[in-house]
């Protein structure tokens, strides 16, 4: 077998060995010294916004500006890092923000302007904007004649924002460029306000360029080992701030990506989040209601159990009977069973039935029959039961032959339940109970192809945030962004303007299935809603 991988970028890494699928087991440190820095899968990943787990760049500000700038180097990958900054959003010439300013001309919809020669050679990187503090270092030794430790005087007056240290420096500036006279005193006052107001935005360029390059190799690994990278974030997801809402984007993220994502497998025993047979797991102690001390129990318990082989009978005596309730259902209720291949509806019916049996009683029962109603009916011929526990299992064989509810899985509950106990739906959605067949875009074909009209897609509503519009006819009427998401990804840019909102408002609720009728922004990848419906169930 070759000894190394290529990717289709061209990337190439040296293989250690194989699994007994063929699949490659790769040699890779994360080292920033080893990354190729002009890897095409890497920076086209960043351009598309998927920046989900990428340092600096996670947010959906930071998503939203990476597919503005579309940055292909580390040098304007620092200069993203930095005029995402709130100094850079909020200072603002021209009608727009220093931000705005870098991007347009950036990607050539603003004209270059260094406004005088002598100071192209220290902003050409940032297409005449002053990004950084050194910035401002290079144009006082450029312009004014300061020396490095009169540079460095400057840079910390910037970093402190302190008006009266600048009042002191720029005496020496002004000082400085007369004996100079490479720029008029006119042209110094402005380059020095300049200077001034860049006080309240720019960057230490070496903190730009060390997050720039963390950033990068975390993207470089997203984007080449996304299996590896998606399980080792979920797998410290509950460290967040929200831990529910981190899990359920990166797996909507991971799917996106085409990287599987499973309910737990009891069987597997993992802890945390695991690769298995190329797919990512759950761990058991990844789902809510399943600490460690279960965990513990459970690992404990089937040190004399084969879990590859053991009937869903024995599986409910010898184990989830060993262990709290609440852990038990959580584990059917999530899919840990699935394996049994019987609705996760049926199983907890029949916990609940066997649980009302005594510990002689499961200790008697034959665990290899078919169904529940054998497995209680052999306890009526035992004698060492008595009579009044044998009309009770009399009932429970009753209750089981007669049962109150559908014991079919139903697809608003299942998903419902994995939001719950996982944090996200994984084996069906509350989408899929719904008639979309008139559809003929999904979340995922939207966010990737931008020739399509006349967009029809479904969605469940997972966010709403209202707001007031600024300008236009409508200004000050409310107007919502949305987020939608289906089978196959999220939508965080749904639009409905005022006289849409004031249409459809009723049926912006989280959770509510909708079709949604409309266009994309030519200028930004929103959609724009026309109508909206709820689909037939």
């Amino acid at each position: 077998m070759n000894n190394h991988y290529t990717f289709d970028c061209g990337c190439k890494f040296k293989v250690l060995d194989y699994t007994n699928d063929g699949i490659p087991r790769i040699d890779f440190d994360g080292k920033l010294e080893n990354l190729n820095l002009e890897c095409s899968k890497t920076w086209d990943m960043i351009a598309q916004g998927n920046t989900k787990g990428v340092f600096q760049l996670e947010s959906r500000l930071g998503s939203s500006m990476s597919k503005k700038l579309k940055p292909q180097n580390i040098e304007q990958l620092s200069a993203l890092i930095s005029i995402m900054r709130p100094g850079s959003l909020e200072a603002y010439r021209e009608g727009k923000s220093i931000s705005d300013h870098y991007i347009d001309k950036k990607n050539g919809q603003e004209e270059l302007d260094y406004f005088h020669p002598s100071l192209e050679p220290s902003l050409k990187s940032t297409y005449g904007e002053m990004i950084y503090q050194e910035q401002a270092m290079q144009i006082a030794q450029a312009v004014a004649g300061f020396d490095l430790q009169e540079a460095d005087m400057l840079r910390k007056a910037i970093g402190k924002k302190k008006p009266e240290e600048m009042a002191k420096i720029k005496v020496k500036f002004k000082d400085g460029v007369k004996k100079l006279n490479i720029v008029s005193e006119d042209e110094s006052e402005e380059i020095f306000g300049w200077i001034e107001k860049s006080q309240r935005y720019s960057f230490n360029k070496s903190h730009a360029v060390s997050y720039a390059m963390n950033a990068y190799s975390s993207a470089y690994a997203k984007a080449h080992f996304a299996k590896v990278f998606f399980a080792s974030y979920l797998k410290f997801a509950k460290d967040k701030m929200d831990p529910q809402k981190e899990i359920k984007e990166l797996i909507r993220n991971a799917t996106e990506m085409d990287v599987t994502v499973c309910v737990p497998d009891l069987r597997k025993l993992n802890k945390h989040f695991t690769i298995n047979d190329d797919k990512i797991y759950f761990g058991l102690t990844d789902i809510k209601g399943v600490g460690y001390s279960v965990y513990d129990k459970i690992i404990e318990i089937v040190k004399n159990i084969d879990l590859n082989s053991i009937s869903w009978y024995g599986c409910l005596v010898k184990l989830l009977n060993k262990i709290n309730s609440t852990a038990a259902k959580a584990l059917i209720s999530c899919g840990a069973l699935d394996y049994y291949h019987m609705s996760r509806t049926q199983m907890l019916f029949e916990y609940d039935i066997i649980s009302e049996l005594t510990s002689r009683e499961l200790d008697l029962l034959d665990i290899n029959q078919k169904h529940l109603g054998q497995v209680l009916e052999n306890l009526l011929t035992n004698s060492k039961i008595n009579t009044k526990r044998k009309t009770n299992i009399q009932n429970l064989i009753k209750l089981y032959e007669n049962p109150p509810y559908s014991l079919n899985d139903k697809i608003e509950w299942l998903s419902d339940t994995e939001n719950a106990l996982l944090g996200a739906s994984i084996t069906c959605f509350k989408i899929d109970s719904y008639d979309i067949s008139m559809t003929n875009c999904d979340c995922k074909i939207f966010k990737h192809t931008n020739n399509i009209k006349n967009i029809i897609l479904a969605g469940e509503i997972s966010n709403i945030n209202f707001v007031k519009t600024k300008n236009g006819k409508n200004a000050g009427a409310e107007m919502a962004f949305v987020t939608i998401e289906d089978q196959y990804a999220s939508l965080d840019s749904v639009i409905l303007f005022p006289d849409q909102l004031s249409k459809y408002r009723n049926y912006l609720f989280e959770g509510n299935v909708l079709i949604f009728l409309g266009n994309k922004s030519p200028k930004k990848d929103s959609f724009i809603v026309e109508k909206c419906f709820i689909p037939r169930s």
